[in-house]
């Protein structure tokens, strides 16, 4: 008997398993969808996604050049970077000769809204380089099934020999 193991050590690695399944098959470009038809409302006007510089520029890859904190302040408040001098902010405005992005006012939770779009589009271009994100919950599953076999196994296949 192996010490220090319950009995029952198989229930909260079911439960585990149950929790993963259930979460497992949400989809995360529903989730970005009222930051695209914010993006396509109030930003395509200017900003496009992989198609190349408009007034402003093209935000391709935007949520994996620039920082959280910063890509919210620029799209919240792009006045106030501009007259903080902040680097990035000023190197922009010299890119779209010198038209500075107008604040559209928007809300807290547009702003993320919009950053998880622009994120969704990056992950839905990394599909075709690695595993995609959504394959991450299958993975997990099948390898803890592999382990709770694995145990369940070795358990049911110790037998007592008497050898004499």
């Amino acid at each position: 008997m192996i010490t220090g193991v319950s009995k029952r050590w198989w229930v909260p690695t079911l439960g585990a398993l149950m929790i993963v399944i259930w979460l497992g098959p949400i989809n995360h470009a529903r989730a970005a969808e009222p930051g695209q038809q914010i993006f396509q409302s109030l930003c395509a006007a200017c900003h496009t996604i992989g198609k190349g510089k408009l007034v402003g520029p093209d935000l391709a890859g935007v949520s994996s050049r620039r920082e959280e904190s910063w890509l919210k302040r620029q799209i919240k408040e792009p006045d106030r970077l501009l007259a903080e001098n902040d680097p990035i902010a000023m190197q922009l405005l010299q890119e779209s000769n010198n038209v500075p992005m107008v604040p559209l006012g928007l809300s807290d939770a547009d702003v993320v809204a919009v950053i998880a779009y622009l994120k969704s589009t990056e992950q839905q271009a990394d599909v075709t380089t690695g595993l995609p994100s959504r394959y991450m919950p299958t993975v997990l599953i099948s390898i803890l099934v592999l382990i709770g076999l694995t145990f369940l196994g070795l358990r049911v296949g110790r037998k007592d020999v008497d050898v004499r």
